[in-house]
């Protein structure tokens, strides 16, 4: 009985940092994107190293792909001339901080 408690204990508080961890992760985002302005005319792995990988990709008309990144209450999309990973920003679509 004592282990599962223990065990219990353990869980609980791996979530409570992981927790903690996301949302530091979550407030640096703004911040990282700030860092690189400004965006357009930069490399999708030019940003990529910074900001990390987007949480989705999607194609969009003539070619181009939408890039977004959401972290907390932090979403940023934008959009590129093309899917490779040297393809240039033309710009940030949307951006929106609860």
């Amino acid at each position: 009985m004592n282990f599962i408690i223990g065990l219990m204990f353990v869980l609980v508080a791996i979530g409570a940092i992981a927790g903690i961890v996301r949302g530091m992760s979550a407030a640096a985002l703004p911040s990282k994107f700030v860092s690189l302005n400004p965006l357009a005319g930069k490399s999708r792995s030019e940003i990529e190293a910074v900001v990390g990988p987007p949480n989705g990709i999607s194609s969009t008309v003539g070619g181009k792909v939408l890039c977004q990144w959401m972290a907390g209450g932090y979403h940023i999309a934008l959009i590129f001339d093309g899917r490779e990973q040297e393809s240039r920003c033309e710009g940030v679509t949307h951006e929106v901080s609860v």
